[in-house]
């Protein structure tokens, strides 16, 4: 991942296109999202996204991956949860299962349904 980088990555695509695949509503805003920050835990990462100035309100859906990301690294895998106003996502959260580590690093990943 490239420093201040402005798009979401590879990794934050595809869950942001599996979640949204459940709920048809999030899919035009995707298009458009702009990352603010990213901050990562020890335990997974939080991606803030740009919103417009005019928006207001806490987040109103919380919106769960129904997959398990699998990495070489993470043995029990991530999980994922997008939050959102009025459908349009504020950020997105991605935490390990259990006290594994992970340190962002997310090349090889697959999705599992199990």
């Amino acid at each position: 991942m490239r420093p201040r980088q402005l798009e979401p990555n590879e990794l934050e695509r595809d869950i942001l296109a599996l979640i949204a695949d459940e709920n048809p509503l999030i899919k035009p805003h995707l298009m458009s999202l702009r990352v603010q920050s990213r901050e990562y835990t020890g335990v997974g990462s939080y991606t803030n996204f740009l919103h417009e100035q005019t928006e207001a309100g806490p987040w109103d859906q919380a919106l769960c991956l129904n997959a398990v990301v699998s990495l070489s690294n993470v043995i029990n895998g991530l999980g994922a949860v997008l939050f959102c106003h009025e459908w349009k996502p504020k950020f997105l959260e991605i935490h390990t299962y259990g006290d594994e580590l992970w340190d962002g690093v997310y090349e090889g990943y697959s999705f599992s349904t199990e």
